[in-house]
């Protein structure tokens, strides 16, 4: 492309409509954050780094917001749980558990789908691309994913999403107390 859009470069409404709405979900994704203090982070992984909310204006071409809570990305003994909103796209919920500490963690109960890809980190490709060839149990990493409905209401957003993200803890703390009988 040769020419710059100057109509959209104008549309003064628009650009201040689309940075209103990046900040009502920067809000809300805190908002949720903030529902889930370290002391209770700790209670389902004892190497939780805490929460961190995190964007960017270039996934696929599209603006991103991230909630990371517990940030252990260790693929082997490590947890994360991750709130991915990709505008134009979705938000989704991945949960990156560690293959020797989640051995058995099944999700799929939760309607979460075992991703696919070769990277925990290409969005692109789990959430749009073909399923990678190398069976799960060979890749390094465990994630799960699933798409969440997405409201006009602020309110029942931060309410649904939250009970999702609880629902993700006590999959893990009854995988937890499964491993240690």
């Amino acid at each position: 492309m040769n020419t710059l859009d100057l109509d959209l470069w104008q549309d003064e409404n628009l650009i201040r409509r689309q940075n209103q709405l990046k900040y009502q979900f920067w809000e809300l994704l805190g908002e949720i954050g903030d529902l889930f203090p370290q002391e209770d982070l700790v209670q389902v992984h004892s190497n939780s780094k805490g929460k961190k909310l995190s964007q960017g204006q270039d996934l696929g071409g599209l603006p991103y917001q991230v909630l990371d809570l517990i940030r252990d990305f260790d693929f082997e003994t490590g947890l994360n749980i991750r709130l991915l909103n990709w505008f134009g796209k979705g938000l989704f919920l991945f949960v990156l558990a560690g293959k020797s500490s989640y051995p058995k963690l099944q999700l799929a109960p939760a309607n979460f789908q075992l991703c696919q890809s070769e990277s925990p980190w290409d969005y692109q490709e789990i959430l749009l691309g073909k399923p990678y060839e190398k069976q799960a149990e060979n890749r390094d990493f465990n994630q799960w994913f699933k798409e969440l409905k997405v409201e006009s209401s602020i309110e029942r957003n931060k309410n649904e999403w939250q009970k999702e993200v609880r629902e993700v803890f006590e999959h893990l703390k009854a995988h937890s107390a499964k491993s240690q009988i």
